[in-house]
C-alpha cells in the first residue's frame, strides 16, 4: 500500500491525514491423527473428537472431527471443524482454513478449504466443512487414506489481521510535485529538425548536420572541439579513419535519443551487420570519450560472443580498456576450452588509432590546433 506526502493548501502548513486499512496475515498448521478410526464410528451424529490445541495469532485453536456426520442431513459424510477458544479480551477475528487428508507417507489425498475468511466471535467461534468427504470414499482402498486403522488431517488456519493506520491522504498533483521535463523537451525540439543546424560534419564524403550545443553537452570531446579556447571552423572528426560516417551518425543518434541506433538494434539487419556496426560504434564511443555509450556497446558485444567473435571482441576490450568485456571473453573461453591468443599488433593498431582514455587529452590538443591536411573529412560551421 503506497502513501504520498500531504501537501499544505496555500499558507496552511498543517499536514492532512486520514485512515486506511492495512491487512496482514498470520498462519499456522496443525496435524491431527485419529487413531483407532474404526472405533470412532457409531459415536452418534453431532458427536465430535477434539484435537490438542495449537496457537495462531496469540489464540488457542482446536480441530473437531465428526465421524458420524455433523447433522442428520450429513450423516453419510465426515466433517471437520476448526474452533477458537474465545475470550472477552479478544476481539472478533476473521480467518480462512484448509483441511487436507494425508496418506501414509504424508502425501495429500483430499483437500477442502473455506471459500472466504470466516468471522470467529462470541456468536460463532467454530467454522468448518460439513461434507468434507463421504465415509465410503474415505474408507475406499483406492484413496489409501486409512492406514494402520488411523487417519491424519492437516489443518492450516490463516488469520487476517486488519488494523487501522493513520496514513497521509494523497492530494491532487500540484506543480511542485511534477518532475522536470525541460531537458526532454529541449532534446525533442532539437531532434525534430525545426531548430536550424549550426554545425556540419563531413566524414567519408557524407555530410552530417547537428547542433553544437547538444553534442557538447554530452561529450567532453565535442565540448573541447566546439567550445574550446580556439575553436576551429574546419576540423577532422573522423580521426583519420577511426570513425566512419555510419558510426558518427550512430553517436549523434545516441546523443539526441539516449538509445543505441537502429544499425545496432534493428532486426531488419543481419546479425553480422549489427555486430560490425556495434564494433564501429564502440570504437567511436571510446574516441569521443562517451563512457555510457561505450559501456552500452560493450554490453551488446557481450551478447555477440561466440566461437567466431571471441578473439576479436577480446582484442577490442583490451585496446579500449574495458575490463568487464574482457572478463566476459575470458569466461566464455574457459567454458568452451578456447585458448585466447590476442594479436598484439591488432591491439596496438587500435590503440594507435585513438583507443583508450589515455589518448583523450592528446586528441583534444591536436584537434583544437586545427587540421593539417585536406578538408575531405572535416567539419564546416
Amino acid at each position: 500500500m503506497g502513501a504520498a506526502p500531504s501537501v499544505p493548501d496555500g499558507g496552511d502548513a498543517t499536514a492532512v491525514t486520514g485512515s486506511a486499512s492495512d491487512i496482514s496475515k498470520v498462519s499456522a498448521t496443525h496435524e491431527f491423527t485419529i487413531c483407532e478410526y474404526s472405533r470412532t464410528k457409531g459415536m452418534g451424529i453431532g458427536k465430535s473428537i477434539l484435537s490438542q490445541y495449537f496457537s495462531v495469532d496469540g489464540r488457542r485453536w482446536f480441530m473437531r472431527f465428526y465421524p458420524d456426520g455433523y447433522s442428520r442431513n450429513d450423516a453419510a459424510w465426515v466433517a471437520f471443524y476448526v474452533q477458537t477458544l474465545y475470550k472477552p479480551q479478544f476481539r472478533a477475528v476473521r480467518a480462512e482454513f484448509t483441511f487436507q487428508l494425508l496418506g501414509a507417507n504424508g502425501e495429500v489425498r483430499h483437500t477442502r478449504r473455506s471459500d472466504r475468511a470466516c468471522k470467529f466471535d462470541t456468536f460463532c467461534n467454530s467454522w468448518g466443512i460439513r461434507r468434507f468427504i463421504s465415509r465410503a470414499q474415505l474408507e475406499a482402498a483406492a484413496l489409501a487414506a486409512v492406514h494402520n486403522d488411523s487417519i491424519t488431517v492437516r489443518c492450516t488456519v490463516v488469520v487476517h489481521k486488519e488494523q487501522a493506520k493513520n496514513l497521509p491522504v494523497p492530494r491532487p498533483m500540484l506543480a511542485d510535485q511534477l518532475p522536470s521535463v525541460h531537458a526532454q523537451n529541449a532534446i525533442r525540439f532539437y531532434a525534430s529538425g525545426k531548430a536550424p543546424f549550426d554545425v556540419r560534419f563531413l566524414v567519408g564524403g557524407e555530410v552530417v548536420d547537428a547542433h553544437r550545443m547538444v553534442l557538447a553537452a554530452q561529450s567532453p570531446w565535442f565540448e573541447s572541439l566546439l567550445y574550446g579556447p580556439e575553436p576551429k571552423n574546419l576540423v577532422d572528426v573522423g580521426g583519420g579513419g577511426v570513425v566512419s560516417a555510419e558510426a558518427l551518425r550512430g553517436v549523434i543518434h545516441f546523443i539526441y535519443n539516449d538509445e543505441l541506433p537502429p544499425a545496432v538494434t534493428s532486426n531488419k539487419r543481419t546479425a553480422q551487420s549489427r555486430y560490425g556496426a556495434t564494433l564501429a560504434l564502440y570504437s567511436a564511443a571510446d574516441y569521443y570519450h562517451m563512457d555510457r555509450l561505450k559501456m552500452m556497446c560493450a554490453i551488446t558485444l557481450g551478447g555477440c560472443i561466440n566461437q567466431n567473435t571471441v578473439h576479436q571482441i577480446a582484442e577490442y576490450a583490451k585496446a579500449y580498456s574495458c575490463k568487464e568485456l574482457d572478463q566476459a571473453c575470458k569466461n566464455f573461453a574457459d567454458r568452451r576450452g578456447v585458448m585466447l591468443l590476442p594479436r598484439i599488433e591488432v591491439i596496438q593498431r587500435l590503440i594507435s588509432r585513438g583507443g583508450g582514455a589515455s589518448q583523450f587529452k592528446k586528441r583534444i590538443k591536436n584537434d583544437v590546433a586545427g587540421p593539417s591536411t585536406t578538408t575531405s573529412q572535416q567539419a564546416a560551421l
